[in-house]
């Protein structure tokens, strides 16, 4: 279960099988370290991420879709009246707390809040009577009949940005926090909702603030591991940054655990060798390199696939059998919804004040997109109009071949920057073109800057 005091390591939105892996991995590693880090990821799991997890017998990380500071991360738990206690022990309770005491009825929901200064309020013509019978009285008292007026009560779910400026304006020093169902869970003080935490993030996978988990501008990012283009987030400290010209970013996790001789359990070691073959397309990607085949061997012996002394061929077959398993659990459009397609694995970019949304999905057959061609240009077309994009593209990637296909809608001088030929109507032919990032993503980018 993720806390507030824990850092959250995680991958880009709508995650891939490596933002995955190098989340569970990285997260596993620091803990090694003597970190108290948990993965998590932005979105669902694809079909290749899903298969990967079932075959290593791993958890997905946890769902996390904003790291703002919820009302419920600075709750405190303190001990409560129930309908029918007293006003006298009521202020006992605030006695030994010094705080305001929460009033709750027998399904565990709040009745009100009983201050100090309004229990004071309540008992001043008592107090100030020299009859002994009427003190005796108003102690004897429902405690629930002298809760504060216009107690404010917060949803811990709830964005504390969101209702700041409604306890900003209240004069109330405690606040009553309930869950959905309108269940008592704790206090929260207004000091600390003032100064809410900062959730401590570890970014993997990526290093842009429009991939990154919503809500990062309020959290503290304190470390970039990562395998892209250069375009990171602001931090107010110096942070531990790196990005290196691998294929994967599991490969980058996997070095660091050879570096400290760590054995990765078969399961996280699994999980970061499909990463490795998923975003490398088995070695056969442009971006692959020889250090992402080496931590694919030393994964694939941790992961059990092959012993110790396993001869190359034996390796090399593992490998490629494992690949392709795990490609073809994600591979084809099949009877995938149009939206699905378009929304699962895309990623925005941005140059000067144009963008585009470039996705990819990957086929073992261009064959796949006749009769879908239509549906997936109307989808990039609600997504270019949703974005305010210049460009939406999808990338169709046949695995098997090494081509892709390219199904454009956008502004015509960006497509006409394009530098591959139409081969039907919003399609392109990418000969020889895999990788989204080394060979489409540097020619999106000149065709948006030519179009400025």
């Amino acid at each position: 279960m993720s806390t507030p005091e824990t850092t959250l390591v995680i991958g880009h939105r709508n995650p891939d099988m490596d933002a995955i892996a190098s989340a569970v991995g990285y997260a596993w590693y620091l803990n090694q370290n003597g970190g108290s880090c948990t993965a998590a990821r932005t979105g669902p799991v694809n079909a290749q991420t899903e298969y990967a997890l079932k075959r290593f017998s791993v958890d997905a990380p946890a769902l996390v879709t904003d790291v703002r500071a919820r009302v419920g991360d600075v709750l405190e738990l303190l001990p409560v009246l129930h309908r029918g206690q007293t006003i006298l022990e009521a202020c006992q309770n605030i006695a030994r707390t010094r705080r305001a005491a929460p009033i709750i009825d027998e399904a565990n929901k709040p009745l009100g809040l009983l201050s100090g200064a309004g229990l004071f309020a309540n008992l001043v013509d008592a107090l100030s009577s020299a009859s002994v019978l009427a003190l005796a009285k108003e102690f004897d008292r429902p405690a629930e009949s002298a809760v504060d007026e216009g107690t404010i009560i917060l949803n811990g779910e709830e964005f504390i940005a969101d209702v700041s400026p409604q306890i900003l304006r209240s004069d109330q020093d405690d606040f009553l926090v309930v869950d959905g169902s309108g269940h008592y869970l704790g206090l929260s003080r207004k000091s600390n909702l003032l100064s809410p935490p900062r959730r401590r993030v570890v970014m993997v996978d990526h290093n842009e603030l429009t991939q990154a988990v919503p809500g990062l501008e309020e959290a503290e990012v304190i470390e970039v591991l990562d395998h892209h283009r250069l375009n990171t987030v602001p931090t107010s400290i110096p942070i531990r940054f790196t990005i290196d010209t691998v294929g994967s970013c599991s490969t980058l996790v996997t070095e660091r655990t050879l570096e400290r001789s760590l054995v990765v359990p078969a399961g996280v070691a699994g999980l970061l060798l499909c990463g490795i073959l998923s975003d490398t397309l088995i070695f056969k990607s442009p971006t692959a390199t020889p250090r992402d085949q080496a931590a694919a061997i030393h994964l694939g012996r941790m992961a059990g696939l092959y012993p110790a002394n396993a001869e190359a061929d034996e390796i090399n077959a593992a490998l490629i059998e494992l690949g392709e398993a795990l490609l073809q659990a994600g591979a084809g459009l099949g009877a995938r919804p149009a939206d699905e397609i378009v929304s699962s694995d895309v990623k925005f970019y941005e140059v000067g004040n144009l963008k585009a949304g470039v996705a990819q999905v990957e086929v073992t057959d261009f064959r796949e997109i006749a009769g879908r061609a239509d549906a997936l240009c109307s989808e990039l077309t609600k997504m270019m109009d949703n974005q305010k994009l210049a460009l939406a593209l999808l990338m169709i990637t046949d695995v098997v071949r090494g081509n892709s296909r390219l199904l454009v809608v956008g502004q015509p001088r960006v497509i006409s920057a394009l530098p591959y030929a139409h081969i039907a109507e919003n399609m392109l032919d990418a000969p020889g073109v895999m990788s989204r990032k080394k060979q489409l993503l540097p020619v999106v980018l000149a065709a948006l800057s030519q179009s400025l």
